[in-house]
């Protein structure tokens, strides 16, 4: 059995416009006044900040107004409206599934606790894998990726994710690691010297290096 884990955000979803539209809905929404004023500028920020789990005390103050507004509990309303997918990012998690794959979702949770989870059941994408797992940082990754390891000590896994930085604190030999093209992403140079890394423009490559990963095994 080959093992896929599926970062969410980025990979699978689009959810970049789907944070800005949303954003600034929720503001208009709840707070209108905000809208025409100076204040625009920092409430966005501020909300977008604790939105990427980046918050600085310099805006805590607004955030306690948006939490007393509602505009955060508006937000996560809002936002899975707004996501869409990448093309044909159902077509190719289905037909890894059908191969007998055991795919994963492994992606960051949402500072929002549960946030990931509710997203992908509203998207309708929850039960298109065979498990969901989120982390919170860097060392909840590892420990959550050596503890799927224990679990399947010998199966190959394949990691997919638009984020690279993640994949240079793994040392695993018998995990691929592959890397969606983003525009708003850097490559990491380092990785390229890896026998274990590919980089993908389309995620209908999976496909062939899945088959080309059958032969191989």
């Amino acid at each position: 059995m080959v093992v896929y884990l599926f970062d969410f955000d980025g990979t699978l979803v689009d959810s970049r416009q789907a944070v800005e539209k949303a954003l600034r809905i929720a503001i208009e929404k709840t707070i209108p006044a905000v809208i025409e004023s100076d204040l625009y500028d920092d409430y966005y920020k501020a909300l977008f900040l604790f939105i990427k789990g980046k918050l600085t005390y310099q805006y805590l103050g607004v955030i306690h107004e948006l939490v007393a507004q509602g505009t955060i509990h508006e937000y996560y309303q809002l936002m899975p409206k707004y996501i869409k997918d990448f093309p044909f990012a159902r077509d190719v998690v289905r037909t890894l599934r059908e191969r007998g794959r055991y795919v994963i979702s492994f992606s960051g949770e949402h500072t929002y606790p549960g946030g990931k989870a509710i997203f992908m059941k509203k998207t309708n994408w929850y039960d298109e894998f065979d498990e969901v797992i989120t982390f919170k940082g860097t060392k909840d990754m590892l420990q959550k990726f050596e503890t799927l390891r224990e679990l399947y000590p010998d199966e190959p896994f394949v990691w997919v994710d638009d984020s690279p930085s993640r994949f240079t604190f793994v040392t695993d030999e018998n995990t691929l690691l592959i890397q969606k093209a983003s525009p708003y992403k850097q490559d990491v140079a380092l990785l390229f010297e890896r026998q274990n890394f590919i980089k993908i423009k389309g995620l209908r490559e999976l496909l062939d290096i899945d088959k080309s990963l059958t032969e191989f095994l």
